[in-house]
């Protein structure tokens, strides 16, 4: 009994250009694709992929998909070969989106026959036909896409490919993985290599070629029109090239063309769809050697966007954020935002205050509770955070460090907001007595600096105490001293005047504004 397998010749008769561009090569069928749409754009997907064909393609394009579809297709081609897709995609609004896609090409009718020879001349002597079998190669496998930046996806798939003819068996296990990068807001680059892995079990020596992959696409006209163009190098195979276009001529009523060349044009395609508000028909025709091919496709589109349901989400997180922040929980506050931000990593105002945030917690992980202290290193942690009134937080965390002096970390985070605030002298750590305080130690270096004639610096130090203590009447003293020297007796009168508002008695002040004209 004698069996006709020329995989080849199948891989051809299935596919046509695609298996004469990887010479006939084991699992030549993988790069058909899915979906009458790409197929219509004359495969020219790689760097698009923002539907249910994107396992076919380039997973990465999975990060694009807005809700969740279902789509299946059949392609008839010829001699009895058909080829059949089914493909699920589920985006989440963090994790990345996940796919399932089942593929099966068939080729039926070939029959098996028995043969008997003449053991002298080798010659049969009788043909029997037996029955008919068929050939049937499924690729079916799990994908996962997600953007990693704001421009920049990611996606891998992992399929098992099962083989029958007739009785003969054999499955490989393989691996793709494929990157796309948002270039520019109308160019999208995609870069992947398939089966970068693979390992085959059954009645096979075949191996799974590693295939390079590179695409390019450009959008044009508020997404109207668009262009693709991708190139496929095989091992021990030619370099291949698909280009298509798309082009929305109604909101309801898309028109696609495409070729595939190796290097030259092998085969023609074009295309149109019917899009009604979720459903969407799609037909596409191959013009190649061998004939025509003709694929037909149908996508259901359901659920909540991507972008509707991402958004309440990133909402809801970064309003918790927000509030464990208020609590002086920063370490939550920071878990809350980074959720925030996987979910949306285009919401730069996230990233902005995630950044910040990061810092306080570097430095103090939480300020919870009614303490005075812990009131006000909230308050300077929001207003860094904010980043709109550093003056108000260093303040804030001055006074905090006033309250305890011995907080070195505390310490360091103020030192940092300050010197980001363009504070030429930073706080440092008191110098005199244990017993000095930050408000202490800035009244005495104050009080040097006008022995020193350093009146200028008098006032920059005093100025620091009376932005925790606007009525330090020390620091008020010294400050209208200072003036005084610097023969600004206008200042120094009006700034003595707020000493007697705040201790009538003061007897020496009252002296000094009677020498004042």
């Amino acid at each position: 009994m004698a069996t006709a397998t020329i995989w080849g010749f199948l891989f051809y008769g299935a596919i046509g250009a695609d298996a004469k561009e990887g010479g006939g090569g084991a699992g030549q069928f993988l790069d058909y694709g899915a979906g009458a749409r790409a197929l219509g754009m004359g495969g020219a997907f790689f760097s698009i992929s923002d539907d249910a064909s994107a396992p076919a393609f380039n997973p990465a394009g999975l990060a694009y998909v807005q809700r969740k579809e279902v789509s299946m297709m059949q392609a008839t081609l010829f001699a009895q070969t058909k080829y059949n897709y089914i493909g699920y995609v589920h985006p989440k609004t963090s994790g990345g989106t996940f796919a399932v896609s089942l593929n099966q090409l068939v080729s039926s009718g070939f029959e098996k026959v028995e043969a008997k020879f003449n053991p002298a001349t080798g010659e049969a002597t009788s043909l029997t036909t037996m029955c008919t079998y068929y050939d049937t190669q499924s690729p079916n496998g799990v994908s996962w896409g997600k953007l990693v930046t704001d421009t920049m996806a990611f996606g891998t798939s992992v399929k098992q490919v099962k083989r029958q003819l007739d009785s003969s068996t054999d499955s490989a296990l393989t691996l793709d993985i494929g990157f796309m990068k948002q270039t520019t807001p109308l160019i999208r680059t995609g870069v992947g290599i398939k089966n970068v892995f693979s390992k085959s079990t059954g009645d096979t020596d075949d191996k799974l070629p590693v295939t390079m992959k590179l695409g390019n696409s450009m959008r044009l006209f508020k997404d109207r029109l668009m262009f693709g163009m991708d190139l496929s190098k095989a091992q021990q195979g030619d370099m291949t090239w698909r280009f298509g276009g798309e082009f929305w001529a109604t909101r309801w009523f898309p028109l696609r063309f495409g070729l595939v060349g190796t290097p030259t044009i092998q085969e023609t395609d074009f295309g149109f769809g019917l899009n009604f508000k979720r459903f969407t028909l799609d037909i596409a025709n191959g013009i190649h050697d061998l004939g025509a091919s003709t694929r037909m496709s149908f996508t259901f589109k359901f659920g909540r966007s991507r972008e509707e349901t991402s958004g309440e989400k990133v909402k809801s997180l970064i309003q918790s954020g927000f509030e464990a922040f208020k609590d002086g929980n920063f370490q939550l506050a920071v878990l809350r935002l980074n959720q925030a931000f996987d979910a949306d990593p285009s919401n730069m105002q996230v990233k902005a205050m995630l950044a910040r945030l990061q810092t306080v917690v570097e430095f103090v992980p939480q300020a919870q509770g009614g303490e005075e202290i812990q009131t006000y290193v909230r308050k300077g942690a929001i207003s860094y955070v904010d980043g709109r009134d550093l003056r108000t937080s260093i303040n804030a965390l001055r006074y905090a460090y006033n309250k305890n002096t011995k907080d070195e970390k505390l310490l360091s985070l103020l030192n940092l907001v300050e010197k980001e605030g363009g504070v030429a002298e930073v706080t440092r750590r008191p110098e005199g007595p244990e017993q000095f305080t930050f408000v202490d130690q800035k009244i005495y270096d104050a009080r040097q600096a006008v022995y020193d004639g350093k009146y200028d610096l008098a006032i920059r130090r005093t100025q620091d105490v009376l932005d925790l203590e606007p009525n330090n009447i020390t620091a008020l003293e010294i400050m209208g001293s200072s003036f005084f020297l610097m023969e600004e007796k206008a200042k120094a009168k009006a700034v003595w005047k707020k000493v007697i508002e705040l201790d009538p008695n003061n007897k020496t002040v009252a002296e000094f504004i009677k020498q004042v004209p």
